[in-house]
């Protein structure tokens, strides 16, 4: 797991929003991957497989929202989720997938991802809490609505860069500071700032909803 967007300056304002309580107590916090792919996307038999990809939206486009969740707002303690395989696409795993959390912290969530959305619609991130909401849309703050805040000037940016509709459109400047902390962690010897349990943990979540969707249950996960 690639976590690029714990880099994006949008992201690090929220997290040390949160951390100093400017949002209040947690309610809600929901990620929205409505994107779409053409069929020559999916033309190569590895796209959308089970065997090499692990999967379809959720592990492939959506994990890395589902590791800001984490990140942001901390474990989940359950999941329910729902998905259709194939709905559009001619792959084995899901294009359109929905999935309901239940977060230690009591707080509660959504999920949903999809390649089959034409034409597709930029990432968001939704942050809800009892002083306001925060909302991330592709890498940059598209909203900070917060009852009486005082601190640090939100980065508020009206042009935002996403892959909604083109894989190639995705920023990499984050994918460069997260390669350049790794490499400085290897020089150095430190941890870098994303360690492989925390992209494990994305994993996790991710396969206990595929696991749901299967069984048609709610899924407890152990963390």
């Amino acid at each position: 797991v690639v976590s690029q967007h714990r880099f994006d300056d949008s992201s690090l304002f929220i997290s040390r929003a949160i951390a100093d309580g400017k949002l209040g107590k947690i309610l809600e916090a929901d990620a929205y991957v409505k994107w779409y792919r053409t069929p020559e996307y999916y033309a190569r038999p590895i796209k959308g497989s089970w065997a090499v990809e692990g999967g379809g939206a959720l592990i492939n486009q959506a994990i890395h929202q589902v590791d800001i969740l984490l990140w942001l707002i901390g474990p989940v303690r359950e999941v329910f989720a729902l998905w259709q395989l194939g709905g559009m696409h001619k792959i084995e795993s899901e294009d359109v997938v929905s999935v309901l959390l239940r977060y230690q912290s009591g707080a509660q969530g959504v999920i949903q991802a999809s390649t089959a959305f034409w034409p597709g619609y930029t990432e968001r991130v939704e942050i809800h809490g009892t002083k306001g909401t925060a909302i991330l849309a592709g890498d940059k703050l598209a909203a900070w609505d917060v009852r009486d805040y005082e601190g640090e000037p939100p980065p508020l940016a009206k042009e935002v860069l996403s892959g909604s509709a083109d894989p190639m459109a995705i920023p990499l400047a984050p994918f460069e500071r997260q390669f350049r902390d790794f490499g400085e962690a290897i020089r150095t010897g430190r941890k870098p700032a994303v360690s492989g349990e925390e992209g494990y943990r994305a994993l996790e979540l991710v396969l206990a909803a595929y696991r749901s969707c299967r069984e048609g249950s709610k899924v407890t996960l152990n963390g």
